[in-house]
């Protein structure tokens, strides 16, 4: 048995493997201002979005916002996937990879639905204590059916005991094509937050982030990664469509100086490789896209 001891009792983390197939379904209407804003914080100057436009790769993560009462929150402020997210007595909440594939275009003005599920949830024991590695799925559906699917890799831990070393250090994996450079800065995550409507204070809160949990500085989130990378092969390929997009974070990124989003092209042209790197040019997140052959917009 792997559990962890809560304030009452040892918790079965097992027990939660009943959580699996679990769905949820939320609605949402595809509105013009999120998509905006999120062009403004891109520093891209998009054409205001119109009516039965398509809306960009990942932005699907600007809809279907949380609706956890503010006394749900926990102390750091992390809000939980409504009632889809196990409760897991495990503090720290690590986003370690998605994958997405896109089928056809999401539309401006289109009302859409979501389908929340938790795939996989596998407890271990790891050296620092217990762990849950868990993966989400979900699938968006409009008006002509599944418009897109995303699957989100969400590992479950205790808080360190002492300072933790980092993950160890890798350089660039090759010869950039593309590079974007973003000063990461606060205004940079708390408006990121603030788009995703994403309270966990370690993205904002310096002083939460630095003195209780130990952090160097705010961290940048995978998301926030994972939309400069898709955004980078936009700028360089005419926004080119996408059929599917997948990345792994290896090592924090932290707020503080410049991050370096960078990519190129595959031998075939027919995808690319993707990648950030910190201030000191270590790597923090890969990526991968695969192009659509024919894909309409």
């Amino acid at each position: 048995m792997i559990s962890v001891a809560n304030e009452q009792s040892a918790v079965d983390l097992e027990s939660f493997k009943s959580c699996v197939g679990r769905t949820i379904e939320t609605r949402d209407v595809v509105t013009v201002s999120p998509l905006a804003r999120m062009s403004a914080w891109l520093d891209r100057d998009d054409p205001e979005p119109k009516p039965g436009d398509p809306i960009p790769p990942g932005a699907h993560l600007l809809y279907f916002l949380s609706t956890t009462r503010q006394s749900a929150l926990g102390a750091a402020g992390g809000n939980p996937r409504d009632d889809l997210e196990p409760p897991i007595p495990l503090q720290r909440k690590v986003w370690a990879g998605c994958r997405m594939w896109f089928h056809q275009p999401i539309r401006v003005g289109e009302a859409i639905r979501r389908v929340g599920t938790v795939k996989t949830l596998t407890p271990k024991q790891g050296r620092s204590g217990p762990l849950v590695f868990t993966t989400f799925r979900d699938e968006i559906f409009g008006p002509n059916g599944l418009a897109m699917a995303e699957e989100m890799d969400i590992i479950f831990r205790e808080d360190p005991k002492g300072e933790e070393a980092p993950p160890p250090a890798q350089p660039r994996p090759g010869k950039a094509a593309w590079q974007r450079i973003v000063q990461a800065d606060p205004p940079l995550l708390f408006r990121f937050s603030a788009l995703t409507y994403n309270s966990h204070r370690i993205h904002y809160d310096y002083v939460y982030t630095t003195q209780v949990e130990k952090y160097p500085g705010l961290l940048i989130t995978g998301p926030l990664q994972a939309l400069l990378l898709i955004d980078l092969a936009r700028r360089n390929t005419a926004s080119r469509p996408i059929a599917e997009f997948s990345c792994r974070a290896l090592r924090p990124i932290f707020e503080g100086g410049p991050v370096y989003v960078e990519g190129a092209p595959t031998p075939d042209g027919s995808g690319a490789e993707l990648w950030t790197l910190d201030r000191s040019e270590t790597l923090g997140m890969t990526a991968s896209i695969k192009f659509a052959q024919g894909m309409h917009t």
